[in-house]
């Protein structure tokens, strides 16, 4: 059985790791798939909510990595937990809080590294940072690296018109995943239920986020089983309209090749796809409700008339 490894993680604590843990675990799991979460925070707070939230079938480890010995313990201590569960689940979630003390080189056993991130320019400029000091890892040519996927997290309605994303300058190529709203019932669930069961547009926010996840999986199983392992999926790999956006240094994805794996998906431009497909759900609705001449709706926001075309075909497809 091959098993899909993700690793949740990111230096600061606050932006949302362990939830974006606990529930992509439990979402992953109402799709049928077989998951288990391996909780290396010191907190425990992602095995805490799966423990204690009503049992969906998610097996849940929580294991503290031995980071004041140094070394190549930690890093030992983690592939050990991590293959153990890799061999009975089709899905592997670890949470890990990264510290100094632990080798870039444990990313390479992962298929999938999210990086959650609020969208302040102060912690975007630390994410940067951060992936900045392991770019090594997502521009390997040796071994092959991880994909990488950032999401905003606790994200505030007042929030999806930046353009924070574009003028954040990234050392590395990525994925770029719908963001999942800041709201009071999504604090409330910790430990009673999951963020996909709210009726609201966190918990549909959620539920995109984990669509993306999905596409994300998707696009880097298709590219192994066509070989193309040695290399990462990186800003120039096109994606699906409206689930993901890439992001490189400010420049748009490029045109992707007519022989490229996916290349009949529609690829939008990182400048007005920044907050993904929840976005571009809010900018229909906003310009469906506008009249003519007001302030809201997709005219405001600077985006083109062909754009809105494509996003709105895409969307009615869906």
């Amino acid at each position: 059985m091959s098993t899909f490894k993700i690793l949740v993680t990111s230096q600061k604590g606050g932006v949302g790791k362990s939830t974006v843990s606990a529930n992509l675990a439990a979402f992953l799991r109402r799709q049928g798939k077989t998951v288990t979460l391996v909780d290396f925070d010191t907190h425990g707070s992602s095995s805490t909510w799966l423990t204690r939230a009503p049992n969906i079938g998610v097996v849940v480890q929580h294991h503290i990595l031995p980071l004041d010995q140094g070394g190549n313990r930690p890093i030992l201590d983690a592939r050990l937990h991590l293959r153990r569960a890799a061999s009975s689940s089709e899905v592997v979630i670890c949470d890990l809080t990264w510290t100094d003390s632990i080798a870039g080189e444990l990313m390479f056993e992962y298929d999938l590294v999210i990086v959650p991130t609020s969208v302040s320019e102060i912690e975007l400029a630390a994410t940067a940072g951060f992936l900045s000091r392991h770019r090594w890892v997502f521009d390997s040519a040796i071994h092959t690296p991880p994909t990488l996927l950032v999401c905003p997290t606790r994200v505030h309605h007042d929030q999806l018109r930046s353009d924070v994303f574009s003028k954040q300058r990234f050392p590395v190529s990525f994925m770029l995943a719908p963001p999942i709203l800041e709201a009071q019932t999504a604090r409330e669930m910790f430990e009673r239920g999951y963020l996909m069961d709210l009726q609201d547009a966190c918990g549909q926010s959620f539920i995109e986020f984990g669509k993306a996840v999905c596409a994300a999986r998707d696009m880097r199983q298709t590219a192994q089983g066509l070989g193309q392992t040695n290399r990462p999926l990186r800003a120039n790999a096109p994606l699906r309209s409206g689930v993901l956006s890439n992001t490189r240094m400010n420049t748009p994805a490029p045109v992707p090749a007519r022989n490229n794996v996916l290349g009949t998906s529609t690829t939008l431009s990182n400048q007005y796809s920044i907050l993904g497909r929840h976005r571009l759900q809010k900018i229909r609705d906003d310009d469906t409700t506008a009249t003519a001449g007001s302030g809201s709706g997709m005219g405001s926001m600077g985006i083109p008339q062909f754009l809105k075309r494509m996003s709105m075909g895409s969307m009615n497809k869906s």
